[in-house]
This record gives structure tokens, sequence and C-alpha cells, in this order.
């Protein structure tokens, strides 16, 4: 049975754009993991200690993997792409995060879902809104677009790209 689940893309090392594609193009590899949708991307001030600033976007999936075999996989594809293990809150050239599983909530030492602090930051509600604003927080209780609208103003903003991600997909598997 495949559900709908929502991960989060960020990158502030090196070519961040090409580092959310090569995210991307490894997300449409995996076996039982349908890309269905992107949303825009993001220009966004990073959280926690000074560093470079992330690019992020939210990435839609019909997955029929468990939550505990999705995240080793999207663990592996961070390894793949330079993130170092133990890496957090500081510079990096991928993060992926499981933002929002369709009906679920997983509370396990290594694996929350929905994410702890998918609320409180605008960087991940914004893009999640673009493809699931009226989709239910199954903790809080409220819309993704309604969680977004309580949030305090952030320093996010949409980038203008008509070419993401299509145009550049086919530049890098060919």
């Amino acid at each position: 049975m495949s559900e709908s689940v929502y991960i989060g893309l960020g990158s502030n090392l090196g070519n961040r754009e090409e580092s959310l594609l090569w995210a991307l193009q490894s997300l449409r590899r995996i076996d039982a993991v349908a890309v269905r949708r992107t949303s825009a991307l993001y220009d966004s001030a990073p959280v926690g200690p000074a560093q470079p600033r992330f690019l992020n976007a939210v990435v839609e999936l019909e997955c029929g993997l468990s939550p505990q075999r999705l995240l080793g996989i999207l663990k592996h594809i961070e390894g793949e792409l330079g993130r170092r293990k133990g890496e957090r809150w500081g510079p990096r050239p991928i993060d992926l995060d499981i933002l929002l599983w369709e009906g679920r909530v997983v509370a396990e030492p290594v694996l929350q879902v929905p994410h702890l602090e998918l609320h409180r930051r605008r960087f991940a509600l914004e893009p999640l809104a673009e493809l699931a604003g009226d989709c239910v927080h199954p903790v809080l209780g409220s819309t993704i677009r309604a969680l977004l609208a309580q949030l305090e103003p952030q320093d996010v903003r949409r980038l203008a790209s008509d070419a993401w991600p299509l145009a550049q997909l086919e530049r890098i598997a060919s």
C-alpha cells in the first residue's frame, strides 16, 4: 500500500541547486517510491550557528516503504552526496527530512514523524503548503496552511525558477 510522504530537501554548501537535483534524482531511483510533485525553490536563512543560506524544497512521494526503511535510504543518499555522519545544525551539502507521512505518527528515538520542528519552520512549511496546504498535521490538528498563517515572519523567500526541476533533471540524467 502506497502513502503520500513529504520530504524536505535543503542544501547550503557547494552548488545548492545541483545538490537538490542530485537528491531528487536519487529519490526517483528508489524501488517502491514514486516522485509525484516538487515545490518551488526557497532561499532561507539558516537555523542555528552562523553559516551560508539554505536552498530548500519539498518533494511529495508515493511510498510503499516503512518510515524506518525510507529514513535509512535518505541517510544513505545524504552520505553519497557528501554529508558527514553526526553533522547537525551546521553547514551541509544536503539535508533530507521526512516532514509528514499521510495519516502516520512515528515517535522513535531516531525518527519523529511529523518532523518535530515542522510547525516552527517557514522554510519547510511554505514549500509544503504548495503541495499539501489542506493536509492536517496529525498531532496539532491544524492544516499546513493554518500553521503557516500562525507563524512569525522568517527570512525565507520563494525563488522564481520555471526550470526547476524538470530541465535540470534532464540535464543531469544525460
